[in-house]
């Protein structure tokens, strides 16, 4: 699924070009704010990557000894598995709100080697993928859509076709930020309509930034099952929701 060891022409010269942007503007880590990089290596490697933590076999959410986790057990989403690559902590978290709420697009691409090392890991075939998409009215407060801007890498580096008509909002929500579980869930239940010309038979791959108690990939895979999908995967950069100290969790 992944290339091993080649890295396609297309992601070469997006890499080029941001690294050009870079040098003539040269920018400011994310997380410290030391010029020279976008996100510093000091800053990266405070992450603590999901890899190192037991997890649902399904959603990805931290579980003792890797069991599947109560949600899965008692209310099985339509999507087959959600994967994440880091917590959502510290300079992760930095990083996220940085290309979400600040511009800093640029973190799309620096952001693409580490979800191409998590798809390298995972036995996934796909065959389009989906950045999830905004409403036009929060499309139209901040812009643009940061989950197109970490979907267009992957798109360039594995030549798998990216859409973002096969599946759009159809209704403007309010922010998944201080929600419970339950609300999350309710709050994008129907929010999102696919459209069966363009997933039907088809194995796909959705893309966020952030994920918390898994609502928003299962309403948008229940979407794009209604109308046709065979599968539906979810990579997320991050996992949120969890624990106040989380290196707690590397037990």
């Amino acid at each position: 699924m992944i290339p091993k060891g080649k890295v396609s022409l297309p992601y070469r010269s997006y890499h080029f070009l941001w690294n050009a942007l870079d040098w003539v503007f040269p920018p400011a880590c994310c997380g410290c704010g030391k010029l020279g990089d976008r996100w510093c290596h000091s800053c990266l490697n405070q992450v603590i990557r999901l890899e190192d933590v037991p997890i649902c076999p399904i959603c990805g959410a931290p579980t003792p000894n890797a069991s599947l986790c109560h949600e899965c057990r008692n209310n099985p989403p339509d999507f087959t598995a959600l994967r994440s690559w880091g917590i959502y902590h510290g300079s992760l978290r930095q990083a996220i709100q940085q290309l979400k709420y600040e511009r800093n697009i640029g973190l799309g691409e620096t952001f693409a080697p580490l979800l191409l090392s998590l798809l390298g890991s995972l036995e996934w075939e796909f065959d389009l993928m989906i950045p999830v998409p905004l409403s036009k009215q929060r499309f139209q407060e901040r812009g643009y859509n940061q989950s197109k801007y970490m979907a267009i890498p992957l798109h360039l580096a594995l030549d798998i076709p990216i859409s973002d008509r096969a599946l759009v909002r159809t209704q403007h929500t309010t922010s998944q930020v201080g929600l419970t579980g339950q609300e999350r869930r309710e709050n994008v239940c129907h929010a999102f309509t696919a459209h069966s010309e363009e997933v039907e038979e088809k194995n796909i791959l959705v893309i966020d930034d952030v994920t918390t108690t898994g609502a928003t990939m299962r309403a948008c895979s229940t979407a794009l099952m209604e109308a046709g999908a065979r599968k539906v995967y979810g990579i997320t950069l991050a996992r949120a929701g969890l624990a106040a100290h989380p290196e707690s969790l590397l037990g």
